[in-house]
């Protein structure tokens, strides 16, 4: 060991005059690590007793002390777990300052917190002070293997590199050839432990000098220049109704629907075959807040992704090693066994938007619409059930149940758009369960009812929707401009008049100013809390602070700039399209800004922007010939071009977010939708005038498969095509779920609004000013008004604040509250 740890410190460079905390418990193997880095380089330890430990306050005080005669320690090492205990506030204002006295973070021994999270720790002006590091490795090798130390706060963080010249890795990829993920094998000839149950088995000849791998059981991916980032566990593979699914992966896209101080862990119970999510949210959230952030996280993940259950909690519990203890975070979310027909009723309550209800008027309606099914007379398909939801249903229920054979039918009866839900909680009342041999209350229904007040299903009832005017911001010129916000902290747009403001969403108060050589048309694309770009008609991309104004960067495109410049995913690089006429699309280092590739795609400008195919390393660019073409994001070449007729200034937009569909409209009013593998068209929806507006998706999670897709058009209508896959994805099927006329021609893209209790809302703006709300389940118009001149800019919406941000051609970027 003493090796690869001395080749630590080094590159730490530990001395005498460092303390350390030797928090980690002596049966853990960062113990030992603690320990000996400090014997050998002859720096202090500092140790703790356990009632200090346990508490993030008291410890906190302990390492980081008020009073200035006694220092604070300089060395810390911790599980993020552990660390997230002291609360992002003291990290930032205590632990992480520049004052502070801790020189080298070390966290390790769980999956590296996210550049969000790092954001809201630390400046990054911390980075040149403070050695922030991801330290990785396993106890069969000695604990610390790798070490890399955090350079930026805007770039994903690897694995690092061997902190020795003895390590070595393999990596040995799963059978799939698609997979980018492969299980990571560390090996030395020097490092190695006995493992008596696979070392005994192995053959006792072999040299002592060869290199002895252990399978660590992570899967990771390689970069070409060899860099490691971690995936995911290789045991956090479940298979849930015959889909494969990664808990690691869920967890990972659930945590970016969430606020940065939230926290997202997914469990598998077995027993039951649910899925629980369980999110950390240190404010208490009320039912309403809950579910609205649960109903945006299922529309967000595919249908074998979506949690079963829900669970808030302010507090995640760790083991004594300091990670996040999954046994006893499953013993917190296990729910009490519950009666059948109550198992039923909760689903359809809190998936299916459906609530129990005693209702006089229930018989009323039920005259009035005899022929339309109403309450328990809903089949579970009719009310937003789907075959994946009945599983999950019958696999609860089932354990209740002593014949096999009725579970069996219980899942027909649910599939059977001709059983209505009163039949199905009759059957469960007569069924035969295992519960205490207590026989519940028969469900009465509405029309045995004397008093007709049986209890009925039915949507939640929608109040009557107003907007308020709070207050209005003047550009001197027309504001045409898409409206950008960042974490509903400010917002962000440029205008004709040069001007590129960042307010306040609350007040509209300015919090900065940016002024450009020409005027402004293209959406703000935030990088960080203190980076944004825009780009501008003199033909440059500005990279700006949007907190002090300050430009920091410009980089030299050679034609206007009308679409929002893209950060691809792993941030890694930033793609700008533009009206330059020898080459119209450029690929920059998002780190540097420096030009990787530039391209030429067909023979015009570009208006839209370019959609990212992340999984497959592509981008999708149309342009004003008609050309649609998908190209590489590594080195820019051409890996197919589809010629269409006409011009497009539409956004592509993938179907789903995992889908192999994408959708792209012609300006003379076809949306196609085609394969991101060839670009062949699989079908085609033609309305009755052109589109200038971007295509909007959203798959609702009651709305059984079907996605759905929001564009305005120059025939004054909104339309909102239902949308399915065909097997395979060979095939789509287009259909006219509804358009609504708003009286004006549109070009600006509508947006689609979470408001509860309402559900969807759509917001769209026509150009003669009107500003229009909708039900997103049947396109009725909620609310209109008008503002004083056409409306060309996208509007802008912070669901927390239930405001809508708004740009006008009489000058005044618009704040409307809801």
């Amino acid at each position: 060991m003493h090796r690869p740890q001395h080749s630590g410190a080094q590159k730490l460079n530990v001395s005498m005059a460092d303390i350390i905390y030797l928090g980690t418990p002596c049966t853990f193997d960062p113990f030992v690590v603690e320990f000996f880095l400090a014997l050998q380089n002859g720096a202090t330890l500092l140790i703790s007793r356990h009632s200090i430990r346990d508490s993030p306050s008291k410890l906190l005080c302990a390492l980081f002390p008020d009073n200035l005669a006694k220092p604070g320690i300089s060395i810390l090492q911790m599980t993020p777990s552990l660390f997230r205990g002291f609360g992002a506030t003291c990290i930032r204002d205590r632990v992480l300052s520049r004052s502070s006295s801790l020189r080298v973070l070390l966290l390790g021994g769980e999956p590296f917190p996210s550049n969000a999270e790092l954001v809201t720790w630390m400046d990054p002006s911390v980075l040149l002070q403070k050695h922030i590091c991801n330290i990785y490795g396993i106890t069969e090798i000695s604990c610390w293997s790798h070490l890399h130390i955090v350079q930026s706060l805007q770039t994903p963080v690897p694995l690092g590199k061997p902190i020795d010249e003895d390590t070595v890795i393999r990596i040995q990829f799963q059978n799939d050839n698609d997979s980018a993920l492969g299980e990571l094998y560390l090996g030395s000839a020097t490092r190695r432990c006995y493992i008596p149950e696979i070392d005994d088995k192995v053959d006792s000849s072999k040299d002592d000098s060869d290199i002895c791998f252990r399978a660590t059981g992570d899967l990771v991916t390689r970069e070409k220049d060899g860099t490691l980032f971690y995936g995911e566990r290789s045991n956090d593979m479940v298979k849930r109704a015959g889909n494969r699914i990664s808990l690691g992966m869920i967890t990972r896209k659930i945590q970016k629907c969430l606020l940065s101080s939230e926290l997202a862990a997914c469990l598998w119970l077995e027993d039951l075959q649910k899925l629980i999510c369980c999110i950390r949210s240190l404010e208490p959230k009320t039912r309403v807040q809950q579910r609205a952030q649960t109903f945006d996280i299922l529309s967000k993940v595919s249908m074998a992704e979506q949690p079963d259950r829900f669970v808030y909690l302010q507090h995640f519990p760790c083991n004594v090693n300091g990670k996040l203890d999954k046994k006893e975070l499953l013993k917190l979310c296990i729910p009490l066994a519950q009666p059948a027909q109550q198992i039923l009723k909760s689903y359809l309550h809190d998936r299916l938007e459906c609530v129990e209800k005693t209702d006089d008027t229930s018989a009323k309606r039920q005259k009035i619409e005899e022929t339309a099914p109403y309450g328990y007379d809903l089949s579970f398909r009719h009310a937003g059930g789907t075959s994946f939801h009945a599983i999950t249903i019958c696999r609860e229920i089932g354990l209740q149940m002593c014949i096999d054979d009725e579970q069996r039918h219980l899942f027909e009866m649910l599939l059977d758009e001709n059983v209505p839900l009163r039949t199905v909680l009759r059957f469960l009342d007569t069924a035969k369960l295992v519960a205490n041999n207590v026989k519940r209350k028969p469900v009465e229904t509405a029309a045995a009812s004397s008093c007709h007040s049986g209890l009925v299903i039915k949507r939640i009832e929608q109040p009557v929707l107003k907007l308020q005017f709070y207050w209005k911001v003047n550009f001197e010129k027309c504001i045409d401009s898409p409206v950008s916000e960042y974490e509903g902290r400010y917002i962000c747009v440029g205008a004709h008049s040069k001007i590129l403001r960042s307010l306040d969403p609350q007040t509209g108060n300015e919090l900065s100013i940016v002024r450009l050589p020409n005027r402004i048309e293209c959406k703000v694309t935030f990088l960080s809390e203190k980076l944004a770009m825009v780009g501008c008609y003199d033909g440059c991309l500005y990279g700006f602070n949007p907190q002090t104004g300050d430009t920091i960067f410009s980089v030299e495109i050679g034609g206007m700039i009308k679409s929002q410049p893209l950060l691809t995913t792993d941030g890694r690089r930033i793609i700008v399209c533009s009206y330059a006429e020898d080459y119209n699309v450029y690929c920059l280092s998002a780190e540097q800004q420096e030009v990787l590739w530039c391209q030429k795609i067909g023979q015009k400008a570009i208006f839209a922007g370019a959609l990212e195919l992340p999984s497959e390393q592509s981008l999708i660019i149309c342009t004003l010939d008609g050309s649609c073409s998908r190209v590489a994001i590594t080195d820019g070449s051409v890996e197919w071009t589809h010629k269409f007729r006409e011009p497009i200034f539409s956004t592509p937009v993938l179907l789903e977010s995992k889908s192999n569909v994408f959708l792209a409209a012609e300006v003379a009013g076809r949306v196609h939708a085609c394969h991101v593998g060839n670009g062949k068209v699989l079908a085609t929806f033609s309305t009755e005038g052109n589109i200038f507006s971007s295509l909007v998706v959203k798959t609702p999670p009651t709305f059984m498969g079907h996605s759905f897709v929001v564009f305005g058009c120059i025939d004054q209508h909104v339309y909102c095509l239902r949308c399915k896959n065909g097997p395979g994805a060979k095939s789509v099927e287009f259909d006219l779920h509804w358009k609504t006329n708003v009286g004006a021609p549109i070009y600006a893209t509508p947006s689609l609004l979470t408001v509860q209790p309402n559900g969807i809302l759509a917001w769209c703006g026509a150009t003669d000013g009107r500003v229009v709300l909708m039900n997103f389940r049947n396109g009725e118009i909620q609310w209109s008004d008008k503002l004083p001149g056409e409306v060309f800019s996208s509007a802008c919406y912070i669901e927390s604040l239930r405001r809508v941000y708004v740009g006008c051609r009489d000058n005044f970027l618009y704040c409307l509250g809801i």
